[in-house]
């Protein structure tokens, strides 16, 4: 595990953005862990948070030509990855987001922020099913951009319909899936954690019946 995975996996857990117990998901499954970045919701957490992001962009070394934010969580994040990016790498590239709805007055359409042209990098906070990234892909493309990259926070390495989600991503659009950390990399700190080892087992048992 690199420097940057442990440093963002030690913030989550500060933060209690990523949470160990029982939680019940959206979808009815018992969990036994949560992991929620909509608590960084002040300066100073989201600065953070998109400093990650951020820093892993430039570690994998990802072009791209704009930045998407699916609505609603992606549009702080495409926001402040774009300004954490300037601030600190001077990296200038724009960013914009979709609407649930169509404005049809002011600035109308689906879009808010810079036009859709080119590849772009879709940021998000989660992959779970993928459900909500191939809508994004498929909208950026009904709209003549390209999704080239996918960024997220936290890859849970769950599946998809047969496979797991960003796998099944990757192999049907053609495009890169990076994330911050995985459900492997947060196990694995774990591991090594004497104050964590009693959720452990819990975690094993909840990778062994969902991981893919």
């Amino acid at each position: 595990m690199n420097n940057l995975k442990k440093q963002f996996i030690e913030f989550t857990l500060n933060h209690e953005i990523l949470r160990f117990g029982s939680f019940t998901l959206k979808s009815g499954r018992q969990s036994p862990y949560f992991f929620n970045t909509g608590l960084c919701n002040n300066g100073n957490l989201l600065s953070s948070l998109a400093d990650f992001y951020a820093s892993s962009i430039i570690l994998n070394s990802i072009e791209y030509d704009f930045i998407f934010g699916p609505a609603y969580k992606g549009i702080t994040l495409a926001s402040s990855i774009s300004q954490m990016l300037y601030m600190k790498h001077s990296i200038n590239k724009p960013y914009c987001y979709n609407r649930k709805e169509a404005k049809t007055h002011g600035e109308t359409g689906i879009f808010v922020g810079t036009k859709p042209k080119g590849s772009s990098l879709i940021v998000d906070d989660v992959i779970s099913s993928g459900k909500s990234i191939s809508e994004s892909i498929e909208l950026l493309e009904k709209n003549h951009a390209q999704a080239s990259s996918v960024m997220v926070a936290f890859d849970r390495m769950e599946v998809g319909y047969k496979k797991r989600a960003s796998i099944e991503l990757s192999n049907n659009y053609s495009i890169s899936i990076y994330s911050i950390v995985t459900l492997e990399d947060v196990t694995e700190y774990i591991k090594s954690t004497n104050s964590l080892s009693k959720y452990q087992a819990d975690m094993e048992k909840y990778i062994s019946k969902y991981k893919r």
